[in-house]
């Protein structure tokens, strides 16, 4: 439960209510054999990033350690010098994913997902790289954040369908002996809930640094690369609503309410080309920030709470 750094009894108590909400889809009489379902997902997720987008806004914030020998002063070696002032993390493609859904009888099901999300943060400004003396050196700083999640969760729906037609079923039944056409399964609406999400973060962030000073003979880049991974847990409350297009395939769309983060965050890759600088970053190192305004030294974390709009075309088996 470490993800729920806020409202800690709050969210605790959403996710056990959405544990009982799944023990009671058992206990409902089950009207025919579980259903099931594939849906194709798209759609756009909102995290909150508050604490990834302080690291990148503000100048006196520094990710991971520094390179205490370098002249004239000290830098965070991740960034090649002094951090910059980078805009918040923006998504970068629409999330995609895939849903299997257990419809346990028409008015509960279980889904089982999984989905991929990609964030960016990028950035260009001129340094001083000192050679004996400083001169200017173009800069590209980009972060990249990739999110996959995996979930469980639950669905309760109810159905928007004329009595007459149950009715004139059941007569076209008596009369033959057998039913007649099968006729398309009215709107729904639903309310879902999560048991658990997992995600796996990847945070990648890339320097390329020119320094470009021919009239003193200097003409080269320097690199720097680094990558950040963790797991987290997480849940979620939404609703959304299906229509049928046929009898076996639908369309819908939900908007949803996520809780929770990733932290424990470890740096699992380091490159640059620089041999001065290769040892100051080991995989499996934790990944700390520092806040120079503060003082303070704390562990990275991933805020994951934020909505969730998405849509899907389901296909039924």
């Amino acid at each position: 439960m470490a993800f729920l750094k806020t409202g800690r009894h709050t969210k605790l108590t959403l996710l056990l209510t959405s544990f009982f909400f799944l023990l009671n889809s058992y206990s409902s009489p089950a009207h025919a054999a579980i259903q099931w379902s594939l849906s194709v997902v798209a759609g756009y997720y909102i995290p909150r990033l508050d604490e990834l987008n302080h690291v990148l806004k503000n100048r006196d914030v520094e990710l991971g350690p520094r390179n205490t020998e370098a002249k004239p002063s000290s830098y965070p070696v991740i960034y090649q010098g002094v951090s910059p002032a980078m805009p918040e993390m923006k998504s970068d493609t629409p999330k995609f994913g895939l849903q299997l859904q257990a419809d346990i009888n028409p008015r509960y099901a279980i889904v089982f997902g999984g989905s991929v999300a990609n964030f960016d943060s990028t950035s260009r400004d001129e340094r001083e790289f000192f050679v004996g003396f400083p001169i200017p050196a173009i800069r590209e700083t980009r972060f990249s954040l990739l999110l996959n999640q995996f979930w469980l969760g639950g669905k309760r729906y109810w159905i928007f369908e004329k009595e007459s037609e149950g009715r004139d079923k059941k007569s076209e039944v008596g009369k033959s002996g057998v039913s007649g056409k099968l006729k398309k399964p009215g709107p729904k609406v639903y309310a879902e809930m999560g048991i658990l999400a997992i995600t796996r973060a990847y945070l990648t962030t890339d320097v390329w640094m020119h320094v470009y000073a021919p009239d003193e003979g200097f003409d080269f880049y320097k690199v720097t690369e680094t990558g950040i991974s963790g797991s987290g847990y997480a849940t979620y409350i939404g609703i959304g609503g299906e229509y049928y297009l046929t009898r076996g395939v639908s369309i819908g769309m939900d908007i949803d309410y996520t809780i929770g983060g990733v932290g424990k965050l470890k740096f699992v890759h380091y490159f640059t080309v620089d041999p001065l600088e290769t040892d100051i970053i080991k995989s499996g190192d934790q990944v700390l920030y520092t806040d120079l305004s503060k003082g303070n030294v704390k562990p990275l974390f991933i805020d994951l709470e934020g909505w969730d709009l998405k849509g899907q075309v389901r296909f039924h088996f």
